[in-house]
């Protein structure tokens, strides 16, 4: 069983002329950890208001823990999700304590006290203290709080590390992971951090310009794209002179890093296997490569293959 199901979900704006989600269809299994991945725009945003019934959607199917709703009218779905919002709004005047006991409210659910108290402490949180105070890590804090407060069936959560240092990145991690074996839910995040995306997720989709670049396990992805090479030169004239080769005959090569004699790019798998015939005969400046390494590339890599044209025009990718 699915715990979220979409199909053709489509939200237009400006009468059309902005397609902010252009007929994405996925699905999330019940108990998996999944990542929904793009830049700032994408349309990862509008995707998890729309599933949460905060914005109205032009057309598509949503199904939540196997029932086809409308989730603008059906809100007492929204009892079963935990939520992080990607732009945390809180009240200046109330304490992190006021908001949970609020929030239980609206749910309509007993808050485990002993658990938050438990998590707030692992996170170095002071529940008294009131919103308007406290840093940006710190209010992020308190909407990881709200989100885990209850056993809730699904956590959806965009950009949750966000403002938290590396050991409550770290942490946060490792609390989400407990929960989710305690309670057997469905994590669904949206994070820039590929890296903690690649270590936590077991399934990952990409979105691009509103539409589902690909959709795969983790280390299926990593398996058939991209190959991260590495190479190491006598000098850095035949560094170069392996670099205007590489430049001219596999111009889809993504480099990394290019310094004095060290090399490292990024190639499809079938122009991974050619060139590794250049690599090992042939010389470079009168001088063979001195050492080289082979890996599969990372979700990062990855990430950069389906968005190097918008890279390559300056575009930001988060």
């Amino acid at each position: 069983m699915n715990a979220i199901e979409v199909r053709n979900l489509r939200k237009y704006y400006d009468k059309g002329k902005v397609k902010a989600v252009d007929g994405i269809s996925f699905d999330v299994p019940k108990g998996s950890r999944f990542g929904f991945l793009g830049p700032n725009g994408a349309g990862k945003t509008t995707t998890i208001r729309c599933l949460l019934g905060f914005l109205n959607t032009d057309a598509g199917d949503i199904s939540i823990l196997g029932e086809r709703i409308n989730p603008k009218k059906d809100v007492k779905i929204r009892n079963r999700i935990g939520y992080l919002p990607g732009e945390l709004g809180i009240y200046k005047n109330m304490t992190a304590n006021g908001l949970i006991n609020y929030f239980a409210k609206l749910y309509d659910i007993e808050i485990d006290w002993k658990f938050v108290n438990e998590i707030s402490e692992r996170l170095k949180l002071d529940m008294n203290r009131k919103m308007g105070v406290l840093s940006k890590g710190n209010k992020q804090k308190v909407g990881v709080l709200s989100a885990l407060m209850g056993k809730f069936d699904i956590l959806i959560m965009d950009e949750p590390t966000s403002g938290l240092d590396p050991l409550n990145q770290t942490e946060f991690y490792r609390i989400v992971s407990e929960r989710q074996k305690e309670s057997k839910c469905t994590v669904f995040i949206c994070s820039h951090v590929l890296s903690e995306v690649e270590k936590f997720c077991d399934r990952v989709a990409i979105i691009k310009k509103g539409k589902i670049a690909e959709i795969a396990n983790v280390q299926d992805l990593k398996a058939k794209n991209l190959k991260h090479i590495e190479l190491i030169f006598e000098s850095a004239n035949s560094m170069e002179s392996f670099h205007y080769f590489l430049s001219s005959e596999f111009p889809e090569a993504i480099v990394k890093y290019n310094f004095d004699v060290q090399l490292e790019f990024l190639l499809p798998p079938e122009d991974a296997r050619k060139i590794l015939h250049e690599i090992s005969e042939r010389e470079w400046a009168g001088t063979p490569v001195k050492d080289f390494s082979i890996r599969h590339s990372t979700l990062e890599n990855i990430f950069m293959q389906y968005y190097k044209d918008v890279n390559s025009q300056g575009g930001e990718i988060t």
